[in-house]
């Protein structure tokens, strides 16, 4: 992991860079955890971030490290009329034991109770997005006048050894996120969208690039509700599939 003001080229995320993978930027800002964790992480956001303050959760101070650290690695943003879409890909979709057309069908959990032989039906354990949320997004950007689209999303995420799924179990796969990103690419393309390609970089550019654009869809997730508040606080539009 290099310093915030290597170059592009040096700052490129690695399959086999086992410190990006277990890089928890949206947990290690809102939980006291990134205070205990942030210098295993040096030249991130995070290690900034813990540098100029103790307490986790201040909008103010990770603000100010964005925009430092977009100016220091010359960061592109989005254009204004292109709507930078996240997904929620990795541990949550390839982990779970529902397929693709399970998690576009209706809502679907991801940490189980095994004690009450159910899932936690909570809003915060709901990370996967279905197709009709993407259909109302699609709706909403329409009266927008949105024409393009770029999608941002981590097909290798998987940090944690052992999951809390039904089956416990961990896929050394991201077949199933696959399938999902390119079902909703599809989904877009067949409306006349235009996807404007983006190739992934490591996380501290993709969240950089998702709180710089003007216009944002998140998915479920901590990391996504955190990328909300920071298009807002820039006096930018959040487009979300629920009425």
């Amino acid at each position: 992991m290099t310093p915030l003001g290597g170059t592009e080229r040096e700052d490129m995320a690695s399959d086999h860079d086992g410190i990006w993978a277990k890089y928890r930027l949206g947990d290690f800002f809102q939980f006291p955890e990134g205070r205990k964790r942030h210098e295993e992480f040096p030249g991130t956001i995070i290690h900034e971030y813990y540098q100029r303050t103790s307490e986790p959760g201040d909008y103010k101070v990770l603000r100010e490290v964005i925009d430092d650290v977009r100016s220091i690695r010359k960061i592109e943003i989005p254009k204004r009329d292109c709507c930078v879409i996240h997904l929620r890909t990795g541990d949550i979709i390839d982990n779970s034991e529902f397929t693709v057309d399970e998690f576009l069908s209706k809502k679907r959990y991801y940490i189980y109770d095994h004690e009450k032989e159910a899932y936690k039906k909570k809003k915060w354990n709901q990370y996967v997005k279905t197709g009709r949320y993407y259909a109302r997004v699609l709706k909403k950007l329409k009266r927008l006048k949105i024409g393009q689209v770029s999608f941002s999303y981590n097909l290798d995420f998987n940090p944690f050894p052992k999951t809390r799924t039904r089956r416990n179990h961990r896929s050394e796969n991201n077949e199933k996120s696959i399938d999902y990103v390119q079902r909703i690419h599809d989904l877009f393309r067949k409306e006349s969208f235009q996807v404007v390609k983006y190739e992934r970089h490591d996380v501290d550019h993709d969240f950089i690039r998702m709180c710089s654009s003007g216009f944002f869809v998140p998915s479920g997730g901590g990391l996504s509700r955190i990328i909300v508040r920071m298009v807002k606080l820039n006096g930018k539009r959040v487009v979300k599939g629920e009425w």
